[in-house]
This record gives C-alpha cells, sequence and structure tokens, in this order.
C-alpha cells in the first residue's frame, strides 16, 4: 500500500469530511517508503487539518471504527498511528496512461449535434460577415466630406445665453432650417 492507494480508498470511503481531511493530514506524516510509524499531537493534526481537538478526536474514533487507521497508545501519553485500508473498503481504481488517453480521445470526438452546432454557426458567421461588408460599401459609396462651409449655422448673437440656445432646440421644427 502506497500513499495513492491509501488516498483513493479515503476518497471512494463513506466517511465524515473531517474524518477524511484527519485522515489525509496523519498519512501526510506517515513515512510511506519505510512504513514507519507516525505520532502527531492533537494540537498539530487540529492545525494542520483547521479543526478543533475535540472534531479530531471524533474523527479518529470514526477512523478507528471503521478500519482505516491503527492507533497505540505511547507511555508518555501520545499516540502512534498508522494508515489502514480495511478490507471490505471501496478503492478508487488507478488507470494508466494508454487508459487515460483512451477516455480523453474518445471524450474528443465531435458528436453530430456538436458537428451540426458548429457547421450552422460557420454558415451564420458568413452570413453576417457578407451583410457587414455589403453595408460597408454602400456607407462609403455614398459617403460625402463635409466642411465647414456646408454648414450654414446662424447665431442670434455671440453672446448668446445657453437658455437661449436651450430653447431654439426645444421650439418644434417646422421643416425649415433656422
Amino acid at each position: 500500500m502506497d500513499h495513492y492507494d491509501y488516498q483513493g480508498a479515503i476518497f471512494a470511503s463513506n466517511l465524515s469530511a473531517n474524518a477524511r481531511l484527519t485522515a489525509l493530514v496523519i498519512a501526510s506524516y506517515y513515512n510511506w517508503k519505510e512504513n514507519a510509524m507516525c505520532w502527531p499531537s492533537n494540537k498539530t493534526l487540529a492545525k494542520a487539518a483547521s479543526l478543533s481537538i475535540s472534531s479530531i478526536v471524533r474523527a479518529k474514533t470514526e477512523l478507528v471504527s471503521q478500519g482505516y487507521l491503527e492507533v497505540w497508545r505511547r507511555i508518555d501519553n501520545s499516540n502512534m498511528y498508522k494508515p489502514l485500508i480495511p478490507q471490505n473498503a471501496p478503492i478508487l481504481i488507478k488507470e494508466t496512461g494508454s487508459e487515460l488517453l483512451e477516455k480523453r480521445v474518445y471524450a474528443e470526438v465531435a458528436t453530430n449535434n456538436e458537428y451540426n452546432n458548429e457547421v450552422n454557426n460557420e454558415k451564420n458567421n458568413e452570413k453576417n460577415s457578407n451583410e457587414f461588408s455589403n453595408e460597408n460599401s454602400y456607407v462609403n459609396s455614398n459617403t460625402k466630406k463635409i466642411s465647414k462651409e456646408d454648414i450654414n449655422i446662424e447665431w442670434e448673437s455671440d453672446t448668446s445665453s445657453l437658455a437661449s440656445f436651450k430653447a431654439q432646440a426645444a421650439a418644434p421644427w417646422n421643416g425649415e432650417w433656422r
């Protein structure tokens, strides 16, 4: 058993969230290469998991009762821990690289609906771009540069007030330029 097997068993289990988190924190202290016990204190586990000490104690009780953790009491009033995978525990199945690649290839194959949507979007984009280019050519062919001389605005006086300008603008248009 290695760290990944234990993680897979924890994730596939029906343990509470606090028990899962506590199991993963304990597993992070465990020496997986030498299968050497670990002995973090409840305070250390609580700090690492961001849980209260009483939550850690309840989580460890759940882990022991479900068979995911062995605990030995040490002489100096501390505990030693060994992560375990129970015989009847559900385990996440590891997939090889080729299996993952095969899943990825099948996931990337477009379905008929995806293909139809793609084709329809391309047709709509072509139609919209043709309409836009036709409008631009019409606008470009009918535009004329306007100079200052073409605009003839007569002011009543050079010192027109804003109020008089607003009154002129608000007056109904009779079809003639003022």
